[in-house]
């Protein structure tokens, strides 16, 4: 008889969940075949199943997750249903999209030696496999220091560094380069890229497509509603993609831009409509200024003597390397973390003279990572919280719930009102963040990684929605979506090792390109395209704006 084929490493056949409480299911009818030395990308809107997917294939479900299974998952040919949660950790190795609900260990070294020990590892090796991780991750400086004081990026590589320690067959990583800084993330891109060519498999969930694409992947899945919607080449994604829903290439966006030009009638196809002229700012006090700040957590000082003015109607995006202290920075405003010197002023007053509680009504503070935010029963109990105990009448608590759910785009969602929210995927929990600062009805909106978990559509439309409310008088970013930031931001200001180095108009900022590079951040191809086609009197233009302008020029 012939010989037997290997199994695959992975095989799904005609997978489908429904949650436990749901009417629908969250993936159905997914098949595909993974096999040793692989790179999968999974791409799709936010919510369209791809995290429940990974779930699937690494065991949570059915282990973790209750519901209704059909069809069948396999590792190395055995269910994944039959084999217990201690033996595919084994095989499969898992980076979440919130480092803060997979980071255990209280101090870098003790997260890094926590899967080993539990399979007895024994302690020598686990040093060397710390020390050969330091070395492939490059987070060497952080030994010794407490898991609960580094920044989101940080916890991200300290998560992948604790997966390298398992050496698993299978690398499932769930948006990995939203807590990144680029530069950080295309050195990730290059460990997950040499676990592949060692013989590893890699499933990439990732939005950000054009950043994922320097990892070569082999195919794309590209997910809608939960079901397949293409399986097969880059090349063939690329054409097919929509670049509302998936962040491209400039040059893929324009190539289908000519595409459809071609094939349309002679009528002149007309501009996608430009965004609204960012307001003049009036000559009136900044909402913060800092003066010589100097802050940190315990001993370590991460901003150093910090002087910068942000205005009260202006979107002010901040840009930099992981831990340069960009969070640190609103966390000191807010009164999160004390101050070591200097001084902050909201709208002219010292905080030193104002209390924690005063400040939820000037600022609505989104944190980087959303389950930070949550502790009540449902939805509506998260979004009403805040209103109630500041004596806010009940009888306008509908309207609120109603109009903030609306901006986020969280309205349409069945039953919306009554889920638990820890079973919100990671984008819509980063949207009910967001629902829930805007509930106390803030004046300046300060969002912490705001496009993570999102789709490129609904991180433009939240933009777009977010300005447009009335009430919110300014905006504060803090994102590694350059494109994002220069698209959006009225002021930029770039941060390294704890100091703004360059504080201006995006046009102003991305001049010096070599202090560009120093910030751990990275020249896009819309960066590029906007350097040849914008107009010169202009701001920075969309990449769909821009794609329309450049389709029509040689």
């Amino acid at each position: 008889p012939l010989p037997q084929a290997a199994e695959p490493l992975l095989r799904i056949d005609d997978f489908s969940f429904t949650y436990r409480r749901a009417s629908q299911p969250a993936v159905r009818g997914i098949s595909l075949i993974v096999e040793a030395g692989e790179i999968l990308l999974v791409a799709g809107p936010s919510g369209c199943g791809k995290s429940t997917l990974i779930r699937g294939i690494n065991g949570l479900i059915p282990h973790a997750y209750t519901g209704t299974v059909a069809g069948e998952v396999r590792i190395e040919g055995r269910p994944v249903a039959e084999l217990r949660l201690r033996d595919l950790a084994q095989v499969i190795g898992t980076v979440l999209q919130d480092p803060a609900r997979q980071i255990v260990g209280a101090t870098v070294e003790a997260e890094l030696a926590f899967g080993p020990e539990n399979l007895a590892v024994p302690r020598e090796a686990i040093r060397d496999g710390i020390r050969e991780v330091f070395e492939q991750t490059g987070i060497g400086h952080l030994s010794g220091r407490e898991t609960a004081a580094l920044s989101g990026g940080e916890r991200q590589l300290v998560a992948v560094g604790g997966i390298l320690m398992m050496r698993p067959r299978l690398y499932v990583v769930d948006e990995p380069l939203a807590n990144l800084d680029p530069m950080t993330a295309s050195q990730l891109l290059t460990i997950l890229r040499r676990m592949a060519d060692a013989g590893s498999a890699v499933i990439i969930v990732e939005h950000r497509v054009e950043e994922a694409l320097e990892l070569r992947p082999d195919r794309v899945l590209y997910m809608e509603q939960g079901a397949t919607q293409y399986l097969g080449p880059v090349d063939g994604f690329l054409e097919i993609a929509d670049p509302a829903l998936v962040k491209l290439p400039f040059e893929a966006i324009v190539a289908q831009v000519r595409r459809s030009h071609a094939s349309a009638s002679a009528a002149p196809v007309p501009l996608p409509p430009a965004s609204p002229p960012h307001p003049p700012q009036p000559e009136i006090p900044p909402r913060v200024e800092y003066v010589d700040v100097r802050a940190g957590y315990g001993a370590v000082e991460i901003l150093h003597d910090v002087s910068a003015r942000l205005g009260a109607t202006e979107t002010v995006a901040i840009l930099g390397p992981n831990g340069s202290g960009k969070t640190t920075l609103f966390k000191a405003a807010m009164k999160l973390l004390p101050l070591m010197g200097g001084g902050i002023a909201v709208d002219g007053e010292d905080t030193a003279k104002r209390r924690v509680v005063e400040m939820a009504r000037t600022f609505g503070y989104v944190f980087q990572s959303p389950s930070q935010m949550f502790f009540a029963r449902t939805v509506k109990e998260e979004l009403i919280f805040g209103p109630s105990n500041f004596g806010a009448d009940p009888a306008s608590f509908d309207e609120l719930v109603r109009d903030s759910l609306a901006h986020v785009g969280l309205d349409a969602e069945e039953d919306i009102l009554e889920r638990p929210p820890m079973t919100l995927s990671f984008g819509q929990q980063k949207r009910l963040a967001i629902a829930i600062a805007l509930c106390m009805r803030p004046r300046t909106l300060i969002l912490d990684e705001p496009s993570a978990g999102q789709d490129h559509a609904s991180a433009a439309r939240f933009m777009a929605q977010v300005r447009a409310i009335p009430e919110i008088e300014s905006l504060y970013l803090v994102t590694h979506d350059v494109d994002l930031a220069l698209t959006h931001a009225d002021r930029i200001l770039l941060f390294r090792e704890g100091r703004v180095v360059a504080d201006g108009s995006p046009a102003e900022v991305v001049r010096d390109l070599d202090r560009w590079r120093a910030c751990n951040l990275r020249e896009t191809t819309l960066m590029q395209a906007n350097a040849r086609w914008a107009p010169a009197d202009g701001g920075f233009v969309d990449a769909e704006r821009l794609a329309a302008i450049a389709a029509g020029q040689p």
